[in-house]
């Protein structure tokens, strides 16, 4: 009999803890209480018997306790934190926080060919940011022909070499003043933001060196046509190792 009202008591005793965890299960009046947690006790493979524990106050977040409970718990100073960790990690590992790629060696590099004719807009175009990101883009509509858009990630060894063409062609130095703008071939823009200084120039499409000649700046002109050249023959061969190249066949 004594053991029958203790196994009683002791049913009794957990329903009551039950009811201040899950009183909306247990708890006619519907009182919900997120100070206590119903824990189990083991001995062995057996449980033995419940015990209250109260919360930890710096839990940030149990789910199933919070449907159960019907009530949010976490600390609204460690909420915050886990807010400003969600935006970090959507930015992306490693990844520069705006406004920081522009204190990088070679901030960006634009390139941008094209004219209108008989075929519509054609244009080529390629960017390369300070992180080594590539992004080329070229566009005919000859054959009613789509867009072709490919992006990459440079290794920090080739960004190098981009540094160092453009470092010996001596572009930076050079001025567009007296560059012929417009062209019936079209015209080309070139950006470079490099080592603190910046340049953007927009000159006629130039096909060949013959187009340079009686220009009022050839050297500047013959200059900005060798380098574009070269970058041309770079961008185009590692597109082309890139997305062609099959390492496992």
């Amino acid at each position: 009999m004594k053991g029958a009202l203790a196994q009683a008591a002791r049913t009794l005793k957990v329903a009551e803890l039950s009811s201040k965890i899950f009183g909306n299960a247990f708890n006619p009046t519907g009182a919900r209480t997120g100070n206590y947690i119903l824990r189990q006790n083991f001995r062995g493979e057996h449980m033995v018997r419940y015990y209250p524990s109260q919360l930890d106050r710096n839990l940030v977040k149990v789910p199933r306790l919070s449907r159960l409970m019907g009530e949010k718990m976490y600390d609204p100073d460690d909420i915050d934190r886990l807010n400003v960790n969600d935006k970090r990690r959507a930015r992306g590992k490693g990844t520069p926080k705006k406004g920081e790629g522009k204190r990088a060696t070679l901030a960006k590099k634009k390139k941008r060919s094209g004219h209108k004719g008989r075929f519509g807009h054609e244009f080529f175009r390629f960017e390369i940011d300070g992180r080594g990101r590539l992004k080329y883009a070229n566009n005919s509509n000859y054959r009613r022909g789509s867009i072709i858009r490919k992006e990459l990630t440079l290794s920090p060894l080739f960004v190098e070499e981009i540094k160092r063409i453009i470092r010996d062609s001596e572009i930076m130095d050079e001025s567009d003043e007296k560059w012929p703008k417009d062209s019936e071939d079209g015209r080309q823009q070139l950006e470079i933001r490099l080592d603190g200084k910046r340049i953007d120039f927009q000159a006629s499409r130039v096909t060949s060196l013959v187009d340079i000649q009686g220009t009022d700046d050839p050297e500047g002109l013959r200059v900005l046509y060798y380098l574009v050249q070269d970058f041309k023959c770079l961008i185009l061969s590692v597109i082309s190792l890139h997305f062609k190249i099959k390492p496992y066949a």
